[in-house]
């Protein structure tokens, strides 16, 4: 049994040692454990870090342990019957660590100084930001943070997940192990949406139960804390946290103002930041269903996915229905919230479904054709009003040539990267305007 052990031992110090040097299968390890064992998130990476803690682990640990790095990295001299009995083996698979102490809410921060009744100022351990983000407390609002990425499943539901740039993160990571990274303000909101409370006493914060904490600047340096607790959950540090009790839309224009290591794409800002009725309408479009999210927040358009980009459609709402006061916001709201929801099921497979291949033959299909779109609505709107007939607009699009092999619109179109987006957005306007009103006039 003693040669056994010094065996399995001798086995999973080279294999860790191999591991160290592999970040990607480190993590998958420990996503498997995690998911499979509920193991506490970081064990394993400390384990890596610390391979002469091995000796502590129990022998149901071990194998369990052995049994992961055996799952991700399929080498034979990690399977589990090279060392360990029947037994021992069987009981892996219902093997579940023991659950530290959770951190819920209340969740009190002290000393906390108070500027406003929406403003803190507070600092928090490394350790214990770490446990807030670990135990789900602190969380990451895709509609209050930084560009997702976005893919499509099997069952065609579009996932949002967090954009970490790896190299922002372990670039951080280096300046905190040299002792060069000098402690750094964090930005937390506390999300006023009818469940979330707070109390401010003596110099204690409390979040009570049902809230929302959102992370809203600082992803990347609160990814590199976790990491490196994960590595060393006795690594010393702390951040300071600029804590907000604001709701949406106070949160996202603070969002666009922030200062920040990699720097906000400029669709992206005008979308947090922006105040013109235009692109509030923008944002209400955003949220019925044929459009959401296929309005894309930032300049790039990601063709598998998204149709148009915030900027594109904002700046034309803005510019072609010219609202002046909120009664021409919830009109225009009506109007376009009609049309495109007769629109985009009419022409589903040219504006969604087959947008990519369709782009090869037509100009229908292009993100910067949605200023052509929101003037035929706003044509059909001025002649007919809000109850304008909406077969309409599929008479009028049927009627406008969008082919690349024959259509006008390909001395406009042909210009994009050359001649200014602007323009070419003023050219496509007044284009497609000539063609409804030659169309209409019958």
């Amino acid at each position: 049994m003693e040669t056994e052990e010094k065996n399995v031992y001798e086995v999973l110090s080279e294999e860790l040692s191999s591991i160290a040097k592999h970040r990607n299968q480190q993590r998958m390890i420990e996503d498997y454990l995690v998911e499979n064992h509920q193991m506490m998130r970081g064990s394993f990476i400390e384990l890596v870090a610390n391979p002469e803690k091995a000796g502590l682990l129990s022998n149901e640990e071990l194998a369990v342990f052995i049994h992961a790095m055996y799952i991700i990295t399929q080498k034979e001299n990690l399977s589990v019957i090279n060392y360990f009995n029947n037994k021992t083996i069987k009981a892996i698979n219902h093997f579940m660590f023991s659950k530290p102490e959770e951190i819920t809410f209340p969740y009190t921060f002290s000393p906390v100084i108070r500027v406003t009744n929406e403003d803190y100022l507070t600092a928090i351990s490394y350790k214990d930001l770490a446990a807030l983000a670990n135990c789900g407390l602190l969380t990451y609002n895709f509609d209050t943070q930084r560009l997702a990425k976005k893919t499509i499943s099997k069952t065609g539901k579009i996932i949002k997940k967090r954009n970490i740039k790896n190299a922002s993160v372990n670039n951080i990571m280096k300046l905190m192990k040299e002792g060069k990274y000098n402690p750094s303000t964090l930005l937390f909101n506390v999300l006023v949406d009818g469940n979330s409370s707070i109390s401010f006493d003596n110099g204690e914060l409390t979040i009570y139960k049902n809230s929302t904490l959102n992370i809203i600047d600082g992803a990347h340096r609160l990814e590199a804390v976790i990491r490196m607790i994960e590595e060393d959950p006795d690594y010393e540090g702390y951040m300071n946290i600029d804590l907000k009790h604001y709701p949406l839309e106070k949160a996202q224009k603070l969002l666009a103002i922030t200062n920040t290591v990699n720097p906000f794409d400029k669709t992206l800002t005008k979308y947090y930041g922006g105040e013109e009725y235009g692109q509030e309408i923008a944002k209400y479009l955003m949220t019925i269903p044929v459009l959401q999210n296929r309005i894309e927040i930032k300049t790039a358009v990601d063709k598998k996915i998204s149709i148009t980009n915030f900027a594109v459609l904002s700046e034309a709402i803005q510019e072609i229905f010219e609202p002046e006061n909120t009664k021409d916001r919830y009109d225009i709201q009506d109007v376009l919230k009609k049309f495109y929801e007769y629109l985009i099921p009419s022409y589903d497979a040219e504006l969604v479904k087959n947008r990519i291949k369709n782009l090869e033959s037509s100009w229908i299909s292009h993100h910067n054709m949605h200023v052509g779109f929101i003037v035929i609505a706003k044509e059909l709107y001025d002649k007919y009003g809000k109850d304008f007939p909406v077969d309409k607009i599929v008479e009028i699009i049927d009627q406008i040539n969008f082919s690349k092999e024959s259509s006008p619109l390909n001395d406009i179109m042909g210009g994009q990267g050359k001649t200014n987006s602007n323009k070419v957005k003023s050219l496509i306007r007044e284009y497609i305007k000539s063609q409804v009103d030659n169309i209409l006039k019958d």
